[in-house]
């Protein structure tokens, strides 16, 4: 699974060969994927590639929440939906 922040290739649907920012994952048993900057919706993991991993930290500055990641093995912060990240678009 990657993480918001990470960099991924588009290899099909709208976007195709573009590599674009993971702004958010969305973690559904039916329907996840990542939202993308610049992107068109939703795209499934079939439809990407990791171009590179981001390299300093969860976007919104804040470490993970280790008690989700100990459950889900990811957090809100790591998968760019956290409050805080709102917060610092705010301000």
């Amino acid at each position: 699974m990657h993480r918001a922040g990470d960099w991924l290739t588009v290899l099909t649907g709208p976007g195709k060969g573009r590599t674009l920012e993971v702004v958010s994952v969305r973690m559904f048993a039916t329907d996840n994927g990542y939202y993308l900057a610049g992107g068109a919706g939703l795209y499934s993991p079939d439809m990407v590639a990791l171009a590179r991993e981001r390299f300093n930290g969860n976007p919104c500055g804040d470490p993970c929440n280790e008690v989700e990641h100990e459950a889900l093995r990811t957090c809100d912060h790591c998968r760019g939906v956290c409050a805080c990240r709102l917060r610092h678009r705010s301000a």
